[in-house]
């Protein structure tokens, strides 16, 4: 009998959520509809796109049904419409995250730099902007964190489990495999790792974190002086000596180069306003405007069955996410 009235219930909030869905329409695609003839329109207005990072780096939400609105794949996609939607005329990141893979960072990196040709771009770092929330946040013209906000840990882990010994050994169970090459099941979690495996391994390590030094330069070290706002400088010393994967507070990270100044999201918005200012030689006000596209469906249904089964303990909670994420390079800190 519960379980009856607990199913119409969750068919109910289901109606409920797609009525929902289908009346708030995404305001970003209406901006891009009313911009499509006037891209260089010059604005009236002085709105500053406000798009959040919560969570680990990954392109497999674009494609998860209960994925979060503040996810990787939702902020590439709010910063393509920030860059194209002629009334935003600044973009403020929230960024709380540890980091992610390689390749979504880069995505994300990559699209903050193109705004940053034509608009002005404040990173504020929330609890944790650490390796590939780092990443991101040096693309943008200004970093501000908390004091006590953990950054840093610049550098790339790539990590495999291995448990042959216990299959081997104490369960006498053998894989059998047949492969075209002899690197075809590298990272294989039922052998032991071979010394020119690791060395292969190293190696794509060693061009990720150039890689990852690279962007930095480019987005911190050789940054133009484009806005007379805070600004620290990021010296080639500095950026070499500490980027061992280390975190820094915020305090620590403003004394060496790494972030701009302290703060909070008043402190954006103020520094924000000059930017802009400055930018497009006005006076106006800032009037900041969330750019993260609404929830979704899945969100409102995943939320519901959180709740019914009163879950306490998550898998992802368990399970750390270099092994989530296993068998590729990351640009994460755990």
């Amino acid at each position: 009998m519960k379980a009856s009235i607990l199913a119409k219930i969750v068919v109910v909030l289901c109606m409920l959520s797609l009525i929902l869905g289908f009346f708030t329409i995404d305001k970003n695609e209406a901006y891009i509809g009313e911009n499509k003839k006037g891209k260089n329109i010059i604005s009236n207005t002085n709105k500053v796109a406000v798009i959040e990072l919560d969570g680990v780096i990954a392109s497999s939400s674009e494609s998860n049904f209960f994925a979060k609105e503040a996810n990787a794949a939702n902020m590439l996609k709010s910063l393509k419409l920030a860059k194209e939607d002629s009334e935003i005329q600044g973009v403020i990141l929230k960024i709380n995250s540890p980091g992610g893979t390689v390749a979504m960072s880069q995505n994300i990196y990559n699209q903050i730099m193109n705004i940053r040709e034509n608009k002005p771009v404040i990173a504020v770092m929330d609890d944790v902007a650490a390796s590939g929330g780092y990443y991101i946040a040096s693309a943008a013209d200004r970093i501000i964190a908390q004091d006590g906000t953990l950054t840093g840990s610049i550098g790339v882990i790539f990590s495999f489990m291995d448990y042959h010994n216990l299959l081997t050994n104490k369960l006498n169970v053998d894989q059998v495999v047949i492969k075209s090459g002899k690197f075809k099941d590298i990272g294989s979690s039922t052998r032991a790792m071979l010394p020119e495996e690791k060395e292969l391994m190293q190696n794509i390590v060693d061009d990720s974190y150039q890689q990852f030094l690279d962007a930095i330069r480019k987005g911190r070290i050789d940054r133009k002086a484009c806005y007379d706002v805070a600004r620290v400088d990021l010296s080639e010393e500095n950026l070499i000596r500490y980027a061992d994967g280390r975190v820094f507070t915020g305090v620590q990270a403003k004394i060496l180069g790494f972030i701009d100044e302290t703060g909070d999201m008043d402190t954006a918005k103020s520094m924000i306003e000059k930017m802009t200012q400055q930018r497009f030689n006005n006076k106006l006000k800032v009037k900041l405007v969330n750019y993260n596209r609404k929830s979704s469906f899945g969100e409102y249904f995943s939320g519901l069955a959180e709740y019914s089964l009163n879950r306490n303990i998550k898998f992802s909670d368990i399970i750390p996410t270099s092994m989530v994420l296993s068998r590729r390079p990351l640009y994460l800190w755990e």
